[in-house]
């Protein structure tokens, strides 16, 4: 049997169609065909855009700063439980209270003492079981956004498994957000400079460089844990190990840079009265949103590296159904059937005249 050896038309492709003009796949196509690290990350953002994510890096802040409060209470029934067995300590704070702030206010503070005090056992047990549901709510949100990246299912399972997995996750995401953030909060507070100053090292020649790059290095790394936890622990499938960890790299890149903006910039805003009456909610709800953001253009940037794709590959779009369609208009539709009654009542009077002649 003759195999043809006619060569394919110049502007054929590879389904034999021939076309008048070649695809132009434009300046940001040939780009990306030349340097395969825009063509990831041109899928990242379309991977990002098409599955939501700002809309859940939205949803996930507004759950997140709701478990904020039960969290706060429960952290106040342990400092007032504490407090409870040291009266000594007790009066301390409330006569630097009344030394620092003046007037009524510092009676409020006292008296708001003294009731969270009284009143430890019942602000624990409603902020226990406030924090639990709104905890598991913004657990089982941040991984429902997380898993949308890698499209992986985000429903099924026990629901008691489910829960339970959720509620660890809560716990160990929690220690690695307090460990992120008090890495950088010792770092700007100037412990380092003081610690520095009690082994006698301050008259080292570029001390105060070397101090900033060790704590902008144990930051990063601090980072680093946060972001390869979240990304390799939240989403509800298999995540493959090289592309978490370039993914947390990244991550960590990205939230110590807006870490060290944030912190200048709150650090400017919060010496004015406005600033520190507000600047706190603020703060906290500008953080979650960014660190979501960040992590959910993370989990989209480990979803579409090669080794994630051979993983949980893209499902194939649904088939095509093309359904030809004829447009019936009913004036059309009422003009011919009138024109056929009248042609038919026409051809029957000539009958009629014919056969009586």
């Amino acid at each position: 049997m003759a195999t043809s050896t006619t060569p394919r038309p110049e502007h054929m492709d590879e389904y034999g169609i021939e076309r008048a003009n070649p695809d132009d796949p434009g300046m940001v196509g040939k780009l990306r065909q030349q340097h395969a690290w825009l063509d990831h990350v041109m899928r990242m953002k379309e991977r990002y855009g098409e599955r939501g994510g700002d809309q859940y890096a939205a949803g996930i802040t507004y759950f997140s700063v709701l478990s904020m409060f039960p969290l706060l209470m429960l952290v106040f029934a342990a400092v007032a439980t504490v407090l409870a067995s040291r009266p000594d300590l007790i009066t301390q704070i409330q006569d630097k209270i009344t030394s620092s702030v003046s007037g009524s206010m510092a009676d409020t503070l006292n008296t708001i003492i003294d009731t969270a005090i009284s009143q430890r056992g019942a602000i624990a047990g409603i902020g226990g079981v406030t924090a639990l549901w709104s905890g598991l709510g913004w657990m089982n949100n941040l991984r429902y956004g997380v898993s949308k990246m890698w499209m992986y299912p985000v429903t099924g399972g026990n629901f008691l498994i489910v829960k339970l997995k959720d509620l660890l996750a809560l716990i160990g995401l929690l220690v690695v957000l307090i460990l992120a953030i008090a890495v950088t909060a010792i770092g700007s507070s100037g412990l380092t400079w003081r610690l520095i100053e009690l082994v006698h090292l301050d008259q080292v020649p570029g001390i105060s460089y070397m101090a900033f790059a060790v704590s902008l290095l144990v930051g990063l790394l601090a980072n680093f844990v946060m972001f390869f936890w979240m990304l390799t622990s939240l989403p509800r499938g298999k995540v493959p190990v090289k592309s978490g960890a370039q993914a947390a790299l990244i991550g960590a890149v990205a939230f110590e840079v807006f870490k060290q903006l944030g912190s200048m910039f709150f650090s400017n805003a919060l010496k004015n009265p406005a600033g520190a009456t507000f600047g706190p909610i603020i703060g906290v709800m500008v953080l979650f949103y960014f660190v979501w953001r960040i992590m959910l253009y993370c989990s989209a940037w480990a979803a579409t590296t090669p080794e994630s794709l051979a993983v949980a590959p893209s499902p194939a779009p649904a088939p095509a159904v093309i359904r030809v369609r004829e447009e019936v208009r009913p004036e059309a539709t009422r003009s011919f059937v009138g024109a056929g009654v009248a042609a038919g009542a026409l051809a029957a009077g000539l009958w009629s005249v014919l056969r009586r002649k």
